[in-house]
Order: C-alpha cells, then sequence, then structure tokens
C-alpha cells in the first residue's frame, strides 16, 4: 500500500508542478481594461478533477490509510490546490487529518473556476451544521444561535404599521 500511497503522492506533485494552461477568454469590449473581471466571468466552473487531471477515484479509501499517510497526502493536495489558485478558505483550526482528507477526497469534483490571475476562493461549509462536511468543528452551528434570538423590543415583522421606528 506504501507504494501506491507515495505514487499517488508523486502524482499529486506532478500536477502541482503542471497547473493547467490560463483559459483563452476573448473579453467583450467593455471589459478590456478589466482582465481580472473578464477571467471571472468567463472563466467556466469546472470540477478539480478536470481542471488537474487527477481522478477522484484514485484515492484510497480512510481504512486503508495511516494518520501519517493522510497528513501527507492532505499536504500534496492543497499544495496541488494551490498551484491552480484554489483555497479552501474555511477549513476549521486544528481540524483532524483524517477527517481532512474525507473532506478533501468527498469534495474532489467540486465545481471551480481556474483564475490564474485573482484565484479562486473555496467554500465548503453549507451554513447549516447538520450537512456541513466539517461537522461539530465547523464555527457554522454558532451562526444558527444567531438567528434563534427574539427580535428586539418595537419590532414587529408582521405588521409593520404598528411597528414602532427607532428614530
Amino acid at each position: 500500500m506504501q507504494r501506491s500511497i507515495q505514487h499517488l503522492i508523486e502524482d499529486l506533485e506532478e500536477a502541482a508542478n503542471n497547473p493547467p494552461a490560463s483559459p483563452f477568454i476573448e473579453p467583450p469590449p467593455h471589459l478590456d481594461d478589466n482582465p481580472i473581471a473578464a477571467e471571472l466571468a468567463l472563466v467556466p466552473f469546472k470540477p478539480i478533477s478536470e481542471w488537474t487531471g487527477i481522478d477522484e477515484n484514485i484515492f484510497p479509501e480512510m481504512y486503508l490509510l495511516s494518520a501519517d499517510d493522510m497528513t501527507r497526502i492532505n499536504k500534496a493536495i492543497l499544495n496541488l490546490l494551490e498551484s491552480i489558485g484554489v483555497e479552501i478558505v474555511d477549513i476549521p483550526d486544528n481540524f483532524p487529518p483524517e477527517l481532512l482528507y474525507d473532506v478533501l477526497r468527498s469534495n474532489w469534483d467540486e465545481p471551480v473556476q481556474y483564475l490564474p490571475s485573482s484565484g479562486y476562493d473555496l467554500e465548503l461549509c453549507t451554513g447549516d451544521p447538520e450537512t456541513c462536511p466539517y461537522g461539530e468543528s465547523c464555527s457554522c452551528s454558532t451562526f444558527d444561535d444567531l438567528f434563534d434570538e427574539e427580535e428586539p423590543p418595537g419590532v414587529n415583522p408582521t405588521n409593520y404599521e404598528e411597528t414602532e421606528l427607532p428614530f
């Protein structure tokens, strides 16, 4: 198994060292002066696997890997994503490597844009603690508490005529 893990890491490193060519974009005349906006508007969304040439089926199941294996593969995956300008911006601090491996593996076909001029911020949190890939480690569960609070005094969202205005 160690041989196949090393081969996977080498494939990920090779893909990181050979990012795809910048997508050719013929900007419309009104975007000639802003190539970054043209890139953002015109580059298609494609799965990470398509941009990198690495199929999601190449990643072994978690139970076949040690924690050290997952840490090494995670590092290679994140390096590859960085090489194509994709940053996962919502990974919780101190997120366990085995859970991160599962999140990266299960979201490998997430559609992203390849934006060499500006980069792409990928958010995997769904905002719902029940479906968030980060589970209890995510801060999205704290956002629910904000919306469960009662309306402040004087605000009646159902009858706007009776609502007291603050000014």
